[in-house]
């Protein structure tokens, strides 16, 4: 997703993808001819995101927060928006906050001999640094397994530059939406487990919610954000997110989030693999059946 490292660190940034509060949604796909239905895939899907996609964010109301952040969201009570084709997101609908919220820090575990790094959790402050701490500790990592909403974006932005630089693989358990997808954007190789999924959405500043000063100094950051968009969509694009998936992005408010299981990835051209929970190869027939029995 981004283009490699600039010679300064970017200015400091509003973040992206903070979580929203557990939602309520009520979504009702369409099926699609044949015998497996989209509605199955994402209904399967969606379960698994409810449960686990806003699990270990607790919103905190400030008016002095580490850094400008993403308008955080609480999903209203109207459906989601019925996917059409197969290759159609999912939208989980939410309404804008006037409140800010923060980020808490993700969990880092290494497993698998230290060849593994499990990461749980926000992309918060301390992410780029915690990162790196764990990189320089365990030179023999390979991978990282990830599941994650979302969070800040300079830390963030500078952690897939050091995923990038390390080669490292990047394999996404259960769901990685908003600023996660610039880590799994940048990895080497990318990998899916079946019944996860990626989110997008476009990011907001939320600078009339802060108090002054920091609503002024919010204001002034804007000015830097055409520097992050080139940066996140730059990654993108080096993983084969078309251009349907690049305005998808752009155009989904910042309080929704625009969810897209494995086979919809695939059908719009985004490279990676996909493996179930111990690892092993996948062909996209065997996620495709998966996903059907799981549904069932």
């Amino acid at each position: 997703m981004e283009a490699g490292q600039g010679p300064e660190s970017p200015p400091r940034l509003p973040p992206i993808g903070t979580q929203p509060a557990r939602p309520r949604i009520t979504a009702k796909p369409a099926p699609r001819s044949g015998g497996l239905t989209l509605g199955k895939l994402v209904m399967g899907t969606i379960a698994l995101l409810v449960l686990a996609y806003f699990i270990g964010k607790q919103r905190s109301r400030t008016s002095t927060p580490a850094e400008p952040e993403v308008e955080a969201s609480t999903p209203a009570s109207a459906p989601a928006r019925a996917p059409q084709a197969r290759s159609d997101p999912t939208i989980l609908r939410g309404e804008k906050s006037t409140t800010l919220s923060t980020v808490d820090d993700a969990r880092m575990q290494v497993i698998e001999q230290g060849r593994a790094l499990r990461i749980e959790g926000g992309v918060g402050a301390r992410f780029a640094t915690d990162l790196q701490a764990q990189l320089d500790a365990n030179p023999g990592l390979q991978r990282i397994d990830i599941t994650s909403g979302g969070g800040y974006a300079n830390p963030g932005l500078e952690a897939a530059r050091m995923i990038r630089r390390r080669n490292l693989i990047v394999r996404v358990h259960s769901h990685c939406a908003s600023m996660c997808v610039a880590l799994w954007a940048a990895a080497a190789q990318r990998q899916l487990e079946p019944d996860a999924v990626i989110g997008l959405h476009a990011w907001n500043a939320q600078c009339e919610a802060m108090p002054s000063p920091q609503r002024e100094e919010c204001r002034y950051q804007i000015q830097f954000a055409t520097a992050h968009d080139s940066s996140y969509s730059a990654w993108l694009r080096d993983a084969g997110f078309n251009q349907r998936l690049l305005d998808l992005q752009t155009g989904t408010a910042s309080e929704n989030i625009a969810l897209l299981t494995a086979p919809q990835l695939w059908a719009n051209g985004v490279d990676f693999s996909a493996v179930d929970h111990s690892g092993a190869a996948m062909s996209r027939a065997d996620v495709e059946q998966f996903l059907a029995l799981r549904a069932r």
